[in-house]
């Protein structure tokens, strides 16, 4: 089928991998869940071991705030798919990330 003659849902299914209508909202809805809450999580942990805006140099907050962002959002993405059955979905993402990163994982779990 020409790329011309899809509309834009079959593209962004296709893209994504995705089969139907239903996993594309549980999918969505993952995402969403999983950004807030990681959001939530990082602040609060920061904010328990001392580490904000106030006491912390904007120059070191700023890095250690996103890269614990992002180690925080791809173990809670996982998390977040195990109840809305979209764990091997969410964890061919990862190993696509992952792989990005230069980690290879030989499992095909």
């Amino acid at each position: 089928m020409n790329k011309k003659n899809l509309g834009f849902m079959e593209i962004l299914f296709k893209r994504l991998n995705i089969q139907s209508f239903n996993q594309f909202v549980l999918v969505m809805i993952v995402f969403a869940v999983t950004g807030s809450l990681s959001l939530i999580v990082t602040f609060e942990f920061m904010d328990s071991v001392g580490i904000n805006p106030v006491n912390t140099s904007p120059y070191l907050f700023w890095p250690i705030r996103i890269i614990f962002l992002f180690f925080v959002y791809q173990i809670l993405l996982l998390l977040v798919a195990i109840p809305f059955g979209q764990l091997k979905y969410f964890w061919n993402f990862e190993k696509k990330i992952l792989s990005r990163l230069g980690v290879r994982l030989n499992s095909d779990h």
